[in-house]
């Protein structure tokens, strides 16, 4: 197996500290202070203050139900995203619009709401999206619900397309009125994708207002001029469902089938079907709803569009009532909305005291609802700034949040780098220790070879010498050699004669050229022949 170098070393460091840093940083970019969106629960959860609070608001006196919900949200039993969604509740309930819209504001001025109170956050933006709608203001509106629906993609929810349908209507309206047709058309379309979508339970409630949800579309389509057929087949068929169900409220079976003939007459109406109109209206005049205060100012707008201008001036004579029965005022939308149409029937019915008088009555209310409609602006505009305010404390508080988020992890980065680094160059050094050791033992075992070496090497010489200096004639005894001495003597006479170099010596001639008188021991020739050799 082949051994890790250093460059496989280093490579592997370069890896690890890749993955650690990008870590790091998608866990710094990630990260936020609330809770993540997929712990929101699948429903709303209501909490002890809740119940209270919502207790108190069925009992139809709002200022109590106001402090209530104050008391709670004082004593820490709900959450401020909770408080200020029920208080926007109660002031619209009491005609408080400004502080109304002031509430729901505040409850969605965070961003990012805690999973715990995200369906409440959800709601209180939806109703303000409503109000925002009913008080024309258009951008503000369509800019709620743009962040509002990009929140709710962001979960998985089933309980998603319920909030969504409602939000993806409202931005078709606004987009209408802003004279965005095609965008409103596939805001619609988008709405009608999650009222597909949305689940029902055994209250039927979601159904219901699924239907609701198709019939304001139908509505809108029918008010601008647009083929709206198809929307009254789709709300049809969801009724036929709702009437199913074994929780359905008959109340509102009628009025949902009272609808649906009346959008049938004005889209035959609009198709030039004036017989086929016709008898859908006489159908929903003969119902509970269409003979109802309610029902016949609705079909005030298909009687005007059919020129039938005395049966829809004989309906607005009953106008002042469902105004104050529904709690309306007269502002520059209910006069474009009814006084007009109504002085127009009158007119075009012959009724000029009755066309006058509704004149007079527009000159009346149109300067102080104008008047109104400034002051709510202006109060408008003060409760936009106050918000923005706070959006701009909330702002800078997340700035330097993200900045000190953003330096600790830059801090915790380089930490944990000098931490890799310096483990990695301590192995290293440990690793270099090691093969200095190995190598000065390597080099202190061939020293000392090259000394003990050196040593056999000069102490041979010198018995060389002592045996090369004593010549022939000066060994008296030969036999007094040992033979390691008698072999030296050998070896050094032909060395000193250079015998070797003569073909014709042999081992018999050795004794008498080296003057010996006596064969050799067998072990003093073969040594010298080894060492010769």
């Amino acid at each position: 197996m082949r051994k890790a170098t250093k460059n496989d070393m280093r490579q592997k460091l370069h890896h690890i500290i890749f993955i650690v840093i990008a870590t790091l940083l998608i866990m710094g970019c990630t990260g936020k202070g609330s809770q993540s969106l997929s712990d929101i629960p699948d429903d709303i959860v209501q909490t002890h203050g809740d119940s209270i609070a919502l207790a108190a608001r069925f009992t139809g006196d709002f200022n109590h139900f106001l402090a209530v919900t104050d008391s709670l949200a004082d004593a820490g039993e709900l959450s401020q995203i909770r408080a200020d969604g029920l208080r926007g509740v109660a002031y619209f309930q009491m005609g408080q619009i400004d502080k109304c819209l002031e509430c729901l504001r505040s409850a969605i001025a965070d961003e990012t709401p805690p999973a715990a109170d995200f369906w409440e956050y959800i709601h209180a933006g939806t109703n303000l999206v409503i109000i925002l709608n009913s008080q024309r203001n258009y951008d503000s509106a369509m800019r709620t619900a743009l962040r509002l629906i990009d929140l709710l993609k962001q979960t998985d929810s089933p309980r998603s397309a319920e909030e969504l349908q409602t939000l993806y209507l409202c931005l078709g309206d606004t987009q209408l009125m802003l004279k965005r047709s095609d965008d409103a058309v596939e805001s619609y379309n988008e709405a009608y994708q999650c009222v597909l979508h949305t689940r029902n339970n055994s209250t039927s409630r979601p159904l219901a207002a699924s239907i609701e949800t198709v019939e304001n579309i139908a509505a809108s389509h029918i008010n601008h001029q647009m083929e709206a057929g198809i929307w009254v087949d789709r709300m049809d068929s969801l009724l036929a469902v709702y009437e199913a169900q074994p929780k359905a409220i008959d109340k509102e079976i009628k009025a949902f089938r009272a609808l649906v003939l009346l959008h049938r007459a004005q889209v035959c109406q609009m198709q030039g079907k004036e017989t086929e109109a016709a008898r859908y209206y006489e159908q929903y005049k003969s119902t509970d709803y269409g003979s109802s205060l309610e029902g016949r100012i609705n079909g005030c707008d298909y009687l005007v569009e059919a020129h039938r201008y005395a049966e829809a001036a004989d309906n607005y004579t009953q106008l002042d009532r469902f105004i104050k029965e529904w709690g309306y005022e007269y502002d520059l939308e209910t006069i474009g909305n009814n006084l007009l149409p109504k002085l127009r029937s009158n007119y075009h019915a012959g009724r000029q005291d009755s066309a006058l008088h509704v004149a007079m009555q527009i000159a009346e209310v149109y300067d102080s609802a104008l008047v109104q409609q400034k002051q709510r602006d202006a109060a408008e505009m003060t409760t936009i700034y106050d918000v923005q305010g706070k959006e701009r404390q909330i702002i800078e508080q997340r700035a330097g949040k993200r900045l000190f988020t953003a330096i600790s992890i830059a801090v915790a980065i380089i930490a944990l780098l000098a931490g890799i680094l310096a483990v990695y160059f301590f192995r290293q050094q440990r690793v270099i220790r090691k093969k200095n050791r190995v190598l000065v033992e390597q080099m202190t075992e061939a020293v000392e070879y090259k000394r003990m070496m050196e040593e056999g090497r000069s102490k041979s010489r010198v018995s060389d010498e002592v045996i090369v200096e004593k010549t022939p004639d000066e060994i008296v005894d030969f036999d007094a050699l040992t033979t390691d001495e008698l072999s030296q003597h050998i070896r050094s006479v032909i060395i000193r004669e250079r015998l070797y170099l003569n073909a014709q010596f042999t081992g018999q001639r050795v004794p008498h050229h080296c003057r010996l008188h006596q064969p050799l021991p067998s072990g003093v020739c073969q040594g010298t022949a080894r060492r010769q050799s």
